[in-house]
C-alpha cells in the first residue's frame, strides 16, 4: 500500500480550497468542529459529562453528543448562550477582517 504524506495532503487541500463551493462547505465544517471541540473541553474543564451537562440545560444527552460531534445543525444563539453561561463563560462573536487566502476561524 502506497503511503500518503501529509505534503501531498495538503498540496491536494490548496488545489481544491481555490474552488468556491468547496471551499465555503470546508470552511463551515472547520467552523462546526472547532466550537464543537471547545464545548466538549469546556464541559470537561467543568467536571461535567454529557449526561449532567444536559440535564443542566435541560436537554437530552443525544442532544449534547451531536453538539460535540458537529452533527447538530439545529444549534441556535440562544442555545449557544445558555451553554456558555452553564459552563460559567461568556460569549462573544466577532467579524474580523480575514486575511487574503486564509481562513478567519478563531474559537476562543
Amino acid at each position: 500500500m502506497k503511503r500518503i504524506r501529509l505534503e501531498n495532503v495538503n498540496i491536494d487541500l490548496r488545489e481544491k480550497l481555490k474552488n468556491a463551493e468547496f471551499k465555503r462547505l470546508y470552511e463551515l465544517e472547520r467552523a462546526k468542529v472547532a466550537l464543537a471541540q471547545k464545548i466538549a473541553e469546556l464541559r470537561e474543564e467543568n467536571h461535567l459529562n454529557q449526561a449532567d451537562l444536559a440535564k443542566k440545560l435541560g436537554v437530552s444527552q443525544q442532544f449534547i453528543s451531536q453538539i460535540e460531534s458537529g452533527e447538530g445543525s439545529n444549534l441556535t444563539l440562544k442555545t449557544l448562550l445558555r451553554l456558555a453561561t452553564t459552563l460559567g463563560r461568556g460569549l462573544r462573536i466577532s467579524f474580523p477582517r480575514a486575511s487574503r487566502g486564509s481562513s478567519s476561524l478563531k474559537v476562543a
